[in-house]
């Protein structure tokens, strides 16, 4: 029994050494945490034109051989009216930009809050911070925004944008379970009878 506490106590020490010896990992995480920021502030410069896939899925269309009529699906964002049926392209690409929208903010919260679990912060604090990280970030896309030419700007993007943040910290979190528990299987002691 005592064999087993110092091996533990000896396992901690070393946990911890190495960890206190890693610096640069906090330094690089907090480093892309903001290269991504200026990434999706990026985007929010570009103008409609830039960022339209219309003409790539206008090009594809024709390769396309869909042998079933498309359901009539069709939902107001905005004041925009989305019709799969009378209007595909359009619908497409706002499935796809929202898409865009969850990605990039999921990527952006898993990565502040990983980087501040990584400081052995509380999982609730890491998850309000990186949450308010992406509202702030996402606040300010959705202001620079107003200025590029036939982009709207809307509150209900920033929801959209929490939506994927809350998804990425999911992500991180299960990550970081399924990593705990297999290292836990695998240097767990083996007991014998």
């Amino acid at each position: 029994m005592k064999r087993l506490l110092m091996e533990e106590d000896i396992g901690k020490r070393r946990h911890k050494h190495r960890r206190s010896q890693r610096p640069y990992v906090y330094i690089l995480s907090i480093l892309l945490v903001v290269i991504w920021v200026l990434v999706i502030w990026s985007f929010s410069t570009q103008s409609y034109q830039q960022q339209t896939i219309q003409p790539l899925l206008h090009k594809w269309a024709p390769k396309l051989n869909i042998g079933f009529a498309l359901p009539d699906v069709h939902f107001t964002y905005g004041e925009h009216e989305y019709s799969l049926r009378q209007r595909p392209y359009d619908f497409a690409e706002f499935i796809f930009r929202k898409s865009a929208h969850l990605f990039i903010y999921a990527v952006l919260a898993g990565l502040v809050y990983g980087s501040l679990r990584y400081r052995k912060m509380r999982m609730w604090a890491c998850i309000a911070a990186a949450l308010t990280v992406v509202a702030i970030i996402a606040s300010i896309d959705e202001y620079i925004q107003q200025f590029s030419p036939n982009r709207t700007s809307s509150i209900r993007d920033v929801g959209v944008d929490l939506l994927g943040g809350c998804g990425g910290i999911a992500v991180v979190m299960a990550i970081r379970t399924i990593r705990r528990t297999i290292r836990s299987t695998r240097y767990s002691p083996v007991k014998r009878k």
